[in-house]
């Protein structure tokens, strides 16, 4: 059940994100956050994206990978802007994890301010984390992908870890087996 203060500040809508390393427990927050509010949960990349996602991450060169998570969160953003019109809405991973993950791969690109500008930017943002030994173990568990793999091998997590708190998010810890404890944590902040 919803506290009355998450009642009161939920009388209008929002976009939250969540934000984190692969493992971390944003998809089991988000899902258990929005069924709580009552919000839409969003996961990128959308369709038409997530259907040639493995693919783009597979194949293609680091910058166009970069372009094509870009894109993702532009057509997002319009997505989660018509939503809004009529709920709230929790996303796992938006903007910060495309910039995030592809500076921790060494890429710097100059963005045009209005390519940012034009995004729908979120109410709150939350950095979902938990210890390394557990997020581990959660990505044996629900299958590790080529992603995965890729950030294990190129030893890039704790790089990628890094540029996400040069944002000053808040961090919400979800080591624990109960994501609902999460889930009341981000509670208290909205």
């Amino acid at each position: 059940m919803v506290s009355n203060r998450s009642r009161r500040s939920l009388s209008r809508r929002v976009f939250i994100a969540l934000e984190g390393l692969s493992g971390s427990g944003k998809t089991t927050v988000g899902q258990l956050l929005a069924e709580k509010i009552g919000a839409e949960f969003y996961r990128t990349p959308a369709p038409p994206f997530d259907s040639i996602r493995d693919r783009v991450d597979k194949e293609a060169d680091t910058t166009a990978r970069f372009f094509f998570y870009l894109a993702g969160v532009v057509q997002a953003s319009a997505e989660i802007s018509h939503i809004l019109k009529t709920k709230s809405v929790v996303c796992d991973r938006y903007l910060l994890t495309t910039l995030c993950y592809h500076r921790a791969l060494g890429i710097t690109i100059d963005i045009p301010d209005y390519v940012f500008e034009s995004l729908r930017k979120p109410d709150y943002t939350f950095l979902i984390v938990c210890e390394e030994t557990k997020r581990i173990q959660r990505l044996s568990r629900r299958g590790v992908t080529y992603n995965d793999v890729q950030e294990q091998r190129l030893g890039i997590a704790e790089r990628f870890l890094s540029e996400y708190r040069k944002y000053h998010l808040i961090e919400v810890g979800n080591s624990n087996d109960d994501p609902t404890i999460a889930v009341e944590t981000i509670l208290h902040f909205l």
